[in-house]
């Protein structure tokens, strides 16, 4: 073979073949002279990214792999799924220092996830098939969308430090997450803190979005405690678990996200002792002493499945919704952390805790700091069986922030709410500054315990010696109240130091109690004024509410409805 240059072109000559190569635009070609065979030379640059705007197509885990290792695939890149692929031993794409920035669009495809790479599980700080997400800026953020995870994963971890933990990305900040459908198991063990969701474990600053998520995934998560400072401090030792967020900072939102799947937060199973806050959609906001805005949930539901949430230091929290959410300000909706427009009507339990103050409620545990539960309803079972609980049909305590109260507003109770010390229709213990109005109670409430301090139809627990609560507005239509002992039951609020004003209830309301009941009727006394079983939409709006833009009459059953619920 003889080779020589001419003009930017390649000759080769062997025997009495001649093959041209010419370098174009287009790629090389290597023409036979003597045939009609046409043979291609491979293009140069081969292991450069693509061009800007051409997408990069993914058809294997091999080709998922390349994601952030290889040229041709970086974490910038736009990737398309061109078809169903299986993940085994996954080792998370992006991490802190370079976090996957890119959009990642399944069109549609599954991905079977059957584990995580067994050493990146305990050694990386954020794990999921992303590992950390993160857009250049809020005009150009990372997005993964469009698509099914079917999970089998169950994962120990011996990592020394807390971890961020989701199938889709351990954390997601400047990013959005959107169109994504969860199914099969997830189960996860760790000695350590954890901040884990079915779709992401931690979500972050404006901007971040998860929604459209469906979920039927069935979780099983077995936390520890103890934090080094890497993701949390103080408060955040606690454990957030999340059928599809684990927790939201920073003004993160979660829109339109569905669970019908079991949700367990078991710390007791644990050797090590810990705290937890755990939730159908979200574990929860940062959870703090303070009125920061933290982010919201609109549009999102908690069905069939049942919440548990166990621990076995001194708190743990529960709601079909969240664990808690927290700050606010009473004057600014948009920096105020809320739950809108949401419904649950599975199970709610911390039954198995050994810690000694369960919250658990229908929609959130606690509300606290100028946080705000609007809009919303619980039509299921919620269930507390340990001293010191508070157990509410909206949430288990709301409290407290004298300069931005925390409240319960426009909302509706049903179903079944069984406490151990205390329970309430809406609220275990709507506490010092905090405000409850415009809601009603149809839900059958009980105690179990023979020293009960507090039963309502409403409120367990109105108030305390550290400051002023309120319930205005509010109507109890529950069937019944039940305490084995104790006197503290009333069809309002249990026990009540706190403000009570323009209530009322069922003339017809059963009261069953071990103790004494002394009847304190009237607007502002703990059993409100008398009303009938279904009052009509006159009634209510002479209590105040609005019946052109939050409520209507429900056509089945003569009780409100909240505009926005499908009848």
């Amino acid at each position: 073979m003889v080779a020589f240059f001419k003009g930017g072109s390649v000759f080769l000559f062997f025997q009495k073949k001649v093959c041209l190569i010419r370098q174009t635009f287009a790629g090389l070609f290597l023409f036979l002279l003597t045939g009609l065979l046409v043979v291609s030379c491979p293009q140069p640059g081969n292991n450069s990214p693509p061009p800007v705007g051409e997408s990069i197509v993914i058809s294997s885990q091999a080709d998922m792999a390349k994601i952030g290792i290889e040229e041709t695939h970086p974490l910038s890149g736009d990737y398309l799924l061109a078809n169903d692929v299986t993940l085994e031993n996954w080792l998370p794409i992006g991490d802190e220092t370079s976090p996957f920035t890119g959009v990642f669009d399944g069109k549609g495809n599954i991905i079977t996830l059957n584990s995580f790479d067994v050493e990146a599980v305990s050694d990386k700080t954020y794990l999921g098939i992303f590992g950390y997400v993160k857009g250049a800026s809020v005009s150009a953020k990372a997005e993964i969308k469009n698509l099914t995870i079917d999970s089998s994963v169950d994962a120990t971890s011996t990592c020394t430090t807390e971890q961020a933990v989701g199938l889709v990305a351990g954390r997601a900040e400047l990013a959005e997450i959107e169109n994504i459908t969860l199914a099969g198991t997830f189960g996860f063990r760790s000695e350590k803190t954890v901040f884990l969701g079915g779709a992401v474990g931690w979500i972050n600053g404006e901007g971040t979005l998860v929604k459209n998520i469906d979920s039927s995934l069935d979780m099983n998560i077995v936390p520890g405690n103890g934090v080094s400072g890497i993701l949390a401090s103080g408060y955040d030792q606690y454990t957030f678990v999340g059928g599809i967020v684990g927790t939201f900072r920073g003004g993160a939102g979660i829109e339109n996200c569905h669970n019908t799947g079991d949700v367990t937060a078991d710390n007791v199973a644990s050797s090590v002792s810990g705290q937890v806050f755990a939730g159908g959609i979200a574990g929860g906001s940062a959870y703090a002493g303070s009125a920061v805005y933290h982010g919201y949930i609109k549009g999102s539901s908690f069905t069939i499945g049942t919440v548990t949430s166990r621990a076995r230091g001194y708190w743990t929290f529960a709601g079909g919704i969240a664990g808690t959410i927290t700050g606010g300000n009473i004057n600014d909706l948009a920096a105020t952390t809320r739950i809108e427009r949401c419904f649950a009507t599975g199970t709610v339990s911390t039954a198995g805790t050994s810690s000694g103050s369960p919250y658990v409620g229908g929609v959130v545990g606690y509300i606290y700091y100028g946080a705000l539960v609007s809009q919303s309803y619980f039509d299921g079972e919620v269930i507390a069986i340990k001293a010191g609980d508070y157990t509410g049909g909206i949430a288990g305590y709301n409290s407290q922030s004298a300069a931005n109260i925390s409240r319960i507003e426009d909302c509706w109770s049903g179903g079944i709410i069984t406490g151990f010390n205390n329970a309430g229709g809406i609220v275990g213990q709507n506490q010092a500054n905090a405000g409850l109005k415009n809601s009603y109670s149809i839900a059958t409430v009980s105690t179990t315990s023979s020293a009960s301090t507090g039963i309502g139809g409403i409120a367990g627990l109105n108030g305390n010696t550290n400051g002023a609560a309120s319930v205005t507005g509010c109507v109890a239509l529950n069937p019944s109240l039940a305490a084995p002992a104790g006197n503290n039951i009333h069809r309002v609020t249990g026990n009540s130091p706190g403000a009570i004003s323009n209530s009322h209830a069922w003339s017809g309301m059963a009261i069953t109690t071990g103790g004494m009941y002394a009847k304190a009727e009237g607007a502002t006394a703990a059993d409100g004024a008398d009303c009938d079983e279904k009052p009509n939409q006159d009634f209510y709006e002479g209590l105040g509410w609005d019946f052109s833009d939050i409520w209507k009459m429900g056509t089945d059953d003569d009780y409100p409805q909240l505009r926005w619920q499908q009848l």
